[in-house]
């Protein structure tokens, strides 16, 4: 099986640009040259960021400084709440002490003074009333004068005065004193009570406001320092190392909004992980190729390729099937009918050998999926496809005859002839430049017998719709359909073209498909009797031996490259039938009509 693929490194680096916004080029090394895996390979402009970054380690000193001011912040609210929560303990402490010193001691103090001088001035008072007794009598008797006694009856006065004073004092230090102090102290713990909790909470609100502070300062140094380590990775990221090695290869690519060509070179602008440099390892190559769904069934991992490379026409490369991918690749919006599926071959050349391929190179691989020995062939230019027979001419001292074969698989070039032929006959290129009247002929009584064929299903078929009971459904084929149409006529009744393209190109027609089943011979799932020399007659509107794109159906339309290998505008009868062939290569099954063209 031959397919057609493009080559590519199977390790294949590409280096972008990592500096943020676009930035300018002002080294690199030359396209071509072979580098070692740490090289730098290209340099930016950093003299902006150089810039930026001096501007921004400024900030991050003055962010530490702030952050360092936090921290002292911090630590003194903690001390000065520790002091604030001491001293109002204290405090509680000292009003329990004044509470107790009062209940247990000044209290009771007091009342032993008032009392004692209670006593003393109940004392004075008796001893004022027998003086004044005693000076009274003496005044009578004549010893004292009246003086004496008033002045005698001044001091009874003064101690009664005195005596009660001091019953007033305790009267008012046991009714009112003792309780209003005893409140008032009371009241002085209950107070210190409730400042500890006051201090308290009013020290965790500055304490938190002190560490709101710290940790605002802390995420802005944080902001910073990665604004800074940013500046220098961005600064760093300007030259570009190479991290494997290989061969540069510039990026040098096309915008698809225009068709001006993005340029890699020393002043050029890149862009934000614009890729710059594509840095293949030329040690490892593979072929990217893709293969229609008709012929997927017949790859698999590890087969055998040969490889040949435009560019290096004398030289056989050899691989293997890598890997085939397991759902069909996007194809263009003109052929989304057509699915493809990835495939990788790995080249398995020495690499002195691989070393010459580049990648981008246009390759031709041919998968080698079958091997067998002792096989017959001749040149698929040698076979003439008649309905759903096959013959060769085979030269026979000076007369040539025609041979019926029965053949089998093929590739690009040779195809199998199962039975028919014997080893060392001679067998006629491209027969149809050289037997047109006997083709003819044979062409004519094979389009008769399809004919005759075909009106013979189309009456039986009929016989059995009259048969049937009136509604019944029908179960076998209806008139007019594919069972009716077995037998294909030349479109417009024109006598069939010769075969060979005006250029005289070999007759490729009877390239069969690589299941074993002769071409246009009938297949499970596909038109019966479908005959490609019939086909093309249909479409070769002006019989010039060509089909060109306004004259093909629009299924056709939709290929037209694919069938016109040589590209010239214009497919031959032989290209239409080795395209055929193709398609119907792998399993004896041939693609839906679309892809072949549509009959």
């Amino acid at each position: 099986m031959t397919e057609k693929g493009t080559l590519d490194s199977m390790r294949n680096a590409s280096l972008t640009s990592k500096v943020e916004g676009t930035t300018t080029i002002i080294s690199i090394v030359p396209e071509g040259t072979q580098v070692k895996e740490g090289d730098i390979v290209c340099e930016l402009d950093a003299s902006t960021l150089i810039d930026k970054e001096t501007q921004q380690e400024i900030l991050v000193v003055k962010a530490k400084a702030l952050l360092q001011q936090a921290d002292e912040d911090l630590g003194i609210q903690k001390t000065q709440n520790e002091s604030d929560a001491a001293a109002v303990q204290l405090k509680l402490e000292l009003a329990k002490l004044d509470l107790e010193k009062f209940e247990k001691g000044e209290y009771l103090q007091q009342v032993a003074d008032i009392k004692a001088e209670l006593s003393t001035a109940e004392a004075n008072l008796t001893r004022s009333q027998e003086s004044c007794g005693f000076i009274r009598r003496l005044v009578q008797k004549g010893y004292k004068n009246q003086n004496d006694l008033e002045a005698e009856e001044l001091n009874l006065k003064d101690a009664g005065f005195k005596m009660a004073s001091a019953k007033k004092k305790l009267e008012v230090l046991e009714s009112f004193t003792q309780k209003r102090t005893l409140a008032e102290l009371r009241a002085g713990v209950t107070e210190s009570g409730r400042e500890i909790e006051r201090i308290r909470r009013k020290g965790q609100a500055a304490l938190a406001q002190f560490e709101a502070e710290h940790r605002s300062r802390e995420l802005t140094f944080e902001v910073e320092s990665k604004k800074l380590d940013r500046l220098k990775t961005q600064i760093a990221a300007c030259k570009i190392k190479a991290p494997q090695d290989g061969q540069v290869v510039y990026a040098n690519t096309r915008d698809g909004r225009s068709s001006d060509q993005v340029l890699i070179e020393v002043g050029g602008t890149v862009r934000e992980r614009q890729p710059i440099i594509n840095l293949p390892d030329l040690d490892s190559m593979k072929v990217n190729a893709r293969i229609h769904e008709s012929r997927i069934s017949m790859v698999r991992t590890g087969l055998p390729a040969k490889i040949k490379v435009d560019a290096y026409a004398d030289i056989d490369f050899f691989g293997e099937v890598d890997s085939v991918a397991s759902v069909p690749s996007s194809t263009s919006s003109f052929s989304r009918d057509i699915k493809e599926y990835e495939a990788v071959i790995k080249i398995l050349d020495d690499p002195e050998k691989v070393n010459k391929l580049r990648p981008g190179l246009t390759a031709t691989i041919e998968i080698l999926v079958e091997r067998r020995d002792d096989v017959l062939q001749i040149p698929v230019q040698s076979v003439v496809t008649v309905g759903a027979e096959q013959f060769a001419f085979v030269v026979s001292g000076n007369s040539v005859g025609r041979k019926p074969i029965t053949i089998g698989q093929s590739n690009e070039r040779m195809i199998e002839v199962i039975e028919g032929l014997k080893d060392g006959e001679q067998v006629v290129m491209n027969p149809r430049s050289h037997f047109k009247k006997e083709i003819d002929v044979l062409e004519g009584e094979q389009s008769a017998k399809q004919s005759k064929a075909s009106e013979e299903n189309a009456q039986k078929a009929s016989d059995r719709m009259k048969d049937k009971p009136s509604g019944s459904g029908s179960a076998g084929g209806r008139p007019g359909t594919d069972e009716a149409k077995s037998g294909s006529k030349p479109e417009g009744g024109r006598r069939p073209v010769a075969g060979g393209s005006p250029q005289g190109r070999p007759d490729a027609e009877a390239r069969p498909q690589e299941g074993g089943r002769p071409p246009g011979a009938p297949t499970e799932g596909a038109r019966p009797n479908f005959d490609p020399v019939a086909r093309f007659k249909g479409l070769d509107k002006n019989s010039d031996g060509k089909v060109t794109k306004d004259e093909a159906d629009e299924r056709m339309q939709s290929r037209f490259e694919t069938f016109d290998t040589d590209g010239d505008g214009g497919i031959t009868q032989e290209e239409l039938t080795a395209a055929m062939a193709k398609f119907r290569g792998g399993g004896g099954q041939r693609p839906p009509a679309g892809d072949a063209g549509g009959n």
